[in-house]
């Protein structure tokens, strides 16, 4: 009988990194079709513990599958996932779906979703204790979405909570209470954060400034296209003197991976004003 070639030989923690680098759809639709070794590969948990969803956005072929592919990829887990990455799909039925299934989850990101996962999110972070990283971009989070992450997420380090100005209730409101109301939550329930992102915010400074005074661990803080916040000299001052990492209003968000519209004033870009 012939023999199997060499490379079959591998260890299977090597063949796991190398299929992992297909991606999800690749390897059910795919990888798991090539050889019996492989088969039995994809079937180890180990090798979903990271799903990553990301496609282009041009879900004409292929977007009606996304969803299922996503909860074969969760079952495969087996628990075991601590890393998940949606992108371009995705509703408050599979959001659910995988916080039921995923109680050891790290990360979660999400993206151009919209407002497909708003309330979901509220309960599913309820059921993620051990989460640390939450990415949400162009997509929605109420206040009580905020509120769940401080009780029932003791370990977030890291919040992207970016979007684009239209998608802000509140950002042609006069009432300055409301165009803080994120901000303010974040500061009253997510002090121990690490890393803090809020691209195309309707805060203010007041914002800005409850954020400052109750979050002491921030080593990174980007505010791009937070149109309504204008630095003065005593909050420039205090974010220097304690963030290491910070992009402010008026910098360029060049080399981001998805677009972000917004209405940008030029005469708010001004990056310090005097008291």
């Amino acid at each position: 009988m012939a023999k199997e070639p060499p490379w079959m030989e591998l260890q299977e923690g090597i063949w796991e990194n190398i299929l992992q680098r297909l991606g999800v759809i690749e390897i059910l639709k795919t990888a798991r079709k090539v050889c019996r070794k492989w088969r039995q590969i994809c079937q180890e948990p180990s090798m979903w513990r990271v799903i990553n969803m990301r496609n282009n956005g041009n879900l004409t072929e292929i977007g009606y599958q996304l969803e299922k592919i996503c909860r074969r990829a969760v079952d495969r887990s087996r628990g075991e996932l601590i890393d998940i990455n949606l992108q371009y799909f995705g509703n408050d039925k599979l959001v659910q779906y995988i916080a039921e299934r995923s109680g050891k989850l790290k990360r979660l990101s999400i993206a151009c979703c919209y407002f497909k996962v708003c309330e979901s999110l509220v309960e599913a972070v309820q059921k993620l204790p051990l989460l640390e990283e939450l990415s949400l971009t162009h997509t929605a989070l109420t206040i009580e979405g905020i509120e769940a992450l401080g009780h029932s997420c003791p370990r977030l380090k890291s919040f992207e909570f970016n979007k684009s100005l239209y998608m802000g209730s509140v950002d042609d409101s006069d009432n300055e209470d409301e165009r803080n109301e994120e901000a303010l939550a974040i500061a009253k329930n997510l002090p121990t954060l690490h890393h803090l992102h809020l691209i195309g915010n309707s805060m203010t400074n007041k914002g800005l400034q409850a954020i400052l005074d109750s979050c002491p661990h921030l080593v990174s803080l980007d505010l791009r296209l937070c149109k309504y916040v204008s630095l003065n000299k005593v909050l420039s001052s205090r974010i220097s003197g304690k963030i290491k990492d910070v992009k402010l209003p008026h910098e360029s968000l060049e080399g981001l991976e998805f677009s972000f519209e917004a209405c940008w004033d030029e005469d708010l870009s001004d990056s310090m004003s005097d008291d």
